[in-house]
């Protein structure tokens, strides 16, 4: 098989496959985003189907169905299908997630969560490449000095990543106030790195920061949900999550845990490069801590 280098990297079976086709949802046109929507809700039984009949029933043409397999990487329809049809989980293995409702009783709501945040994990781990991670890593180890970028459910996140990377000993700021991470992205420059966290990859404020940091010499990480974004595209490393959003609930509940998580991973390689420097700053950090908590 021969297939584009980002779908050979991202695509093994059909979870990779539905990733990659959430990944990219946001950038398709509508057809696309039309089969999208077909597939993710009903691939079991389109990999039963030939391109005639799965084009009829979505309502598209099979001329669609061919330039959307090879929007993702693919030769042409065939080669999708086999990855389509390669579920390494094996039937009747697949958990079932349903979509969060307000009717639902306290029993559902606390299940379905729980499993959206597990299936958040797991997805996210898959879609996540280990050396953009490590890239990461290497940037915010040598920086001079690191900014945070994130608003909205996002500020969660770049607190976390304040609190830990501060106690590391770096240097380190984090912003949700837009005028505040404008103002701070025109101060850097070379040496520096600039962190932008947006789930969706188009909140406007975080994409503008990193921008100006990026022309003013420092360089720009994105943590984001979505692969072909105004975010992405300026950023010079990118790192994915992979979650669902609550259609009733007009948001995703999900992506902290899955941002969390990068964030945590990324601060333990960052601290593991810097050895028994990082040990000594926890370590000072942590009694600093523990003397205060016992003095109030």
């Amino acid at each position: 098989m021969s297939i584009g280098a980002e779908t050979r990297h991202s695509v093994v079976d059909l979870q990779g496959l539905l990733l990659k086709i959430r990944g990219m949802y946001d950038s398709l046109p509508p057809a696309s985003r039309k089969i999208s929507d077909y597939l993710l809700r009903n691939h079991k039984e389109a990999k039963f189907l030939n391109i005639s009949v799965l084009a009829q029933r979505i309502g598209v043409s099979e001329s669609m169905m061919t330039r959307f397999a090879r929007t993702l990487g693919f030769e042409g329809f065939k080669e999708f299908k086999i990855y389509l049809a390669a579920d390494s989980l094996g039937e009747g293995k697949e958990i079932i997630y349903g979509e969060i409702s307000l009717k639902d009783d306290v029993k559902s709501i606390c299940t379905k969560i729980y499993n959206h945040n597990i299936r958040a994990l797991k997805d996210s781990l898959r879609v996540l490449d280990f050396d953009s991670l490590e890239e990461a890593a290497e940037i915010i180890f040598k920086a001079s000095k690191i900014f945070f970028y994130g608003s909205g459910s996002a500020a969660v996140a770049i607190t976390n990543a304040h609190a830990r990377f501060y106690r590391l000993g770096l240097s380190c700021f984090a912003y949700n106030d837009s005028h505040a991470q404008i103002v701070s992205a025109s101060l850097l420059g070379k040496g520096d790195v600039a962190i932008g966290v947006s789930n969706s990859g188009r909140s406007a404020d975080i994409v503008k920061a990193l921008e100006i940091a990026k022309k003013g010499g420092a360089q720009t990480i994105c943590i984001t949900n979505n692969l072909e974004t105004p975010i992405t595209r300026q950023s010079d490393v990118k790192l994915f999550t992979s979650t669902y959003d609550s259609e009733e609930l007009s948001e995703s509940l999900h992506s902290r845990v899955a941002e969390l998580s990068l964030i945590d991973s990324l601060y333990v390689v960052v601290a593991s490069k810097m050895g028994k420097k990082a040990v000594n700053n926890l370590t000072v950090t942590g009694e600093a801590i523990r003397l205060y908590k016992t003095s109030t």
